[in-house]
This record gives C-alpha cells, structure tokens and sequence, in this order.
C-alpha cells in the first residue's frame, strides 16, 4: 500500500484529493497538513511513501518545505500541486528537489498516475505547464561543466536526455526520433544509470544545467 500526505492550506483541495484516492487500489491517504512547516510532524507520525506539496502557504511553502524534506535521509518524494500561473513557484520546487509538478486541475486519472509514478521514483512533469517551468529553470541554472560521465553516454542515449531536458515525454521522444517507445525506455533507463539520475525530474535539472537542452 502506497500512504500518502496531502499538504494545501485549502481545505476544499484537501478534502477533494481525498475524494479522488478513495477507493483507489493501493493508495491510501496517511495524514494531512495545512501548511509545510506541519510535514516533520506528520511525518513522525505516520509513514509516508508520497508528498502531495501544495506550493503557496502562508507560513512555508512548498518550495522551502520540500528543501527541508530532501535534507532528511529516507524522506519520501515530492509531488508539487499546482495552478497555471505557478511556474516561477514550481521551478523554486524543482529545484529544491521535488520529484516532479502536475496541475491542481488535472483530471482525476492524471493526479492518481502522477501519484504512481512518484510512488514508483520516477518523475512526473506535467505537459501543460513544463514548458514555462522549464523557461524559468533555465533562466535561473548557471551552465556547470559537463561531467567525465557524460562521455559514457551513446550519441543517441545523448539525444534523449536532450529532449527529456526539454520536457519531453517518452512518446513525443519516440516520434522525433523515429523509434519505438520501448527503445526509448531501454535509452531512458541506461541514461539513469549511467548518470546516477534518480527520476526524469533529476534528468531535466541534470539537462538544463550542463547546457544539453
């Protein structure tokens, strides 16, 4: 059983996410939080396999609370919940080292797949905000050296962690370069390894911020 914590200072999304894991096999709501100073608390009394992160609070937010989490060995991941107007918010997150965004007003099976995927350490962008996220994060990143594992990579393990810097989705990577999806999960998957990459979340920073995408 996946145990997840809702953190939003919105009662109304709170109550709705409930809604929307109830019932949903091997999911369950462990504890939620009005506010991201109140996740050490939660945390130390529950176990929690998932973060829901709401990104504006009034006494922290997201961004800072998931910087908090991260410095805590073993903590679970970070999914940040967020409106279309947050990408500057959401890139703070990113940064902070949430696993990945998907928008408050996703449908119900986006919400629960971003979920799972998280749950599973893998990233989740949502494709509808990525873009300016991704925007933002770039203007933000100063351009490091690219590390000695980089040569390790193929030419074409190369070209897919470019476009997953540039928000791609494994599908979309698939038809720009003329392959099957499953190669791209083989390319996905060695270019993790590789590279020590945890989530695609990592992989975009990783992209952005040795100047690949």
């Amino acid at each position: 059983m996946t145990r997840l914590l809702l953190v939003d200072d919105q009662p109304l999304v709170r109550a709705g996410l409930v809604r929307i894991f109830e019932g949903e096999p091997g999911l369950e709501v462990a504890g939620e939080c009005s506010d991201g100073d109140e996740v050490a608390g939660a945390l130390a009394r529950a176990r929690v396999d998932v973060v829901l992160m709401d990104v504006r609070m009034k006494r922290t937010d997201g961004a800072e609370a998931t910087r908090r989490l991260r410095e805590v060995p073993g903590a679970p991941p970070v999914l940040v919940l967020t409106m279309f107007d947050d990408p500057q918010v959401v890139a703070a997150a990113l940064a902070a080292g949430a696993a990945g965004f998907v928008l408050k007003d996703a449908p119900c099976e986006e919400i629960i797949q971003a979920t799972r995927a998280v749950a599973a350490g893998r990233g989740w962008l949502d494709p509808a905000i990525a873009p300016q996220v991704l925007a933002v994060y770039r203007s933000r990143l100063g351009r490091t050296p690219p590390p000695a594992a980089l040569d390790g990579l193929s030419p074409r393990e190369r070209e897919v962690l470019a476009l997953i810097g540039e928000g791609a989705t494994n599908p979309e990577i698939a038809r720009r370069l003329r392959i099957a999806e499953g190669t791209v999960k083989t390319h996905v998957g060695s270019v993790f390894a590789k590279l020590g990459l945890r989530d695609r979340a990592a992989a975009v920073i990783f992209a952005l911020r040795h100047g690949l995408a």
